[in-house]
C-alpha cells in the first residue's frame, strides 16, 4: 500500500493562528489610524476650545476680554470645521451667538450645553505625536497574514504530492524518481540529541542527477512512514519501518538474544 503525507497539525495550525493574527493586528492598526485617533484629536481639541476659552466668557460680561479671546478662538473653529458633525456646527454656532450678546436665555442655554459636553469629553487628552505612525507597524502585519494564509494552501498542496509506491518509486514537489534512482537516505539529522532541533525532524534522500531531497516530518504528517521505509530498506540493522532506531527498539539478554 502506497504511503501519503498530509499536512501536520503542528504546522497547520500555527500557520493558520499566525494569518488570523496579523490580519487582525492589521485591521485594529488601520481602524486606529483612521477612526480612533483622529476622533480622540478632535475631542481633544473641542475639549480644549470650551475648557480654555468658553467656560471663561459664558461667566463674565459683555466686553470682557474673555469674551473677545474666546469669539476669535471660536471663529477660528468655525472656518476649520468641516461641518460633517451637524451637532457639533449648531453648538460653535450657539456658542458664538451666546458669547456675542447679552441675552440671559442664550447664556443660560449656552451654559447646559457646555456643562454636557466637559463631562461627556471636557478631559479628553490629545494621543501622542507618535501614536498614529506607531500603528504602521500593525498594518502592516496584513501583507504577513496574506502570506501566512498563501503558505498553508501552498504547503497543503505540496503535502498532497507526497507519496512512496510499493515499488519504491518516490514523489515529491521535486520531482518523481524509481527505486533504482534511488540511491540512500541521509538520516545525520533524523532524531539526533545535537545540533538545531528543528532540523530532527528531517532527512534527506539521495537520487541520481538531483540534490538531496529533504523529507521534514515536522511539516507533512506520516512522513516518517516514508523516511522510516527507505531507512530500514537501505540500513535495515540500523533502522525500523517506523524511523526508529533499532538499537533503541529491541533488548537483548544476557545469552545475547533479542527479547
Amino acid at each position: 500500500m502506497a504511503i501519503t503525507t498530509s499536512l501536520a497539525s503542528r504546522y497547520w495550525i500555527k500557520t493558520v493562528v499566525m494569518a488570523f493574527l496579523c490580519i487582525i493586528l492589521g485591521v485594529w492598526g488601520v481602524y486606529d489610524y483612521v477612526v480612533v485617533i483622529p476622533t480622540a484629536i478632535q475631542n481633544a481639541q473641542r475639549a480644549e476650545l470650551q475648557n480654555n476659552f468658553i467656560k471663561d466668557a459664558l461667566y463674565v460680561e459683555v466686553g470682557a476680554a474673555e469674551r473677545d479671546s474666546a469669539m476669535v478662538a471660536l471663529n477660528g473653529a468655525i472656518e476649520k470645521d468641516s461641518g460633517l458633525d451637524a451637532q457639533w456646527a449648531e453648538t460653535l454656532v450657539l456658542f458664538q451667538g451666546a458669547i456675542g450678546s447679552s441675552d440671559s436665555a442664550k447664556l443660560r442655554e449656552a451654559q447646559d450645553v457646555l456643562t454636557k459636553n466637559l463631562n461627556a469629553y471636557g478631559s479628553v487628552i490629545a494621543p501622542s505625536k507618535y501614536d498614529r505612525p506607531m500603528q504602521w507597524l500593525f498594518i502592516f502585519c496584513i501583507p504577513f497574514g496574506f502570506y501566512y494564509f498563501w503558505a498553508y494552501f501552498n504547503t497543503k498542496k505540496k503535502a498532497n504530492t507526497y507519496c512512496l509506491e510499493d515499488n519504491g518509486t518516490l514523489t515529491t514537489p521535486e520531482g518523481t524518481w524509481s527505486s533504482d534512482q534511488i540511491e540512500g537516505i541521509d538520516m545525520e539529522r533524523w532524531i539526533a540529541k545535537t545540533g538545531k532541533a528543528r532540523t530532527t525532524w528531517t532527512a534527506k534522500v539521495i537520487v541520481k542527477g538531483h540534490s538531496p531531497v529533504l523529507l521534514d516530518d515536522f511539516v507533512y504528517k506520516d512522513m516518517h512512514l516514508i523516511i522510516g521505509k527507505l531507512a530500514h530498506d537501505f540500513y535495515p540493522k540500523e533502522w525500523s519501518p517506523l524511523a526508529k532506531r533499532i538499537d533503541s527498539e529491541t533488548k537483548t539478554n544476557d545469552c545475547g538474544e533479542e527479547e
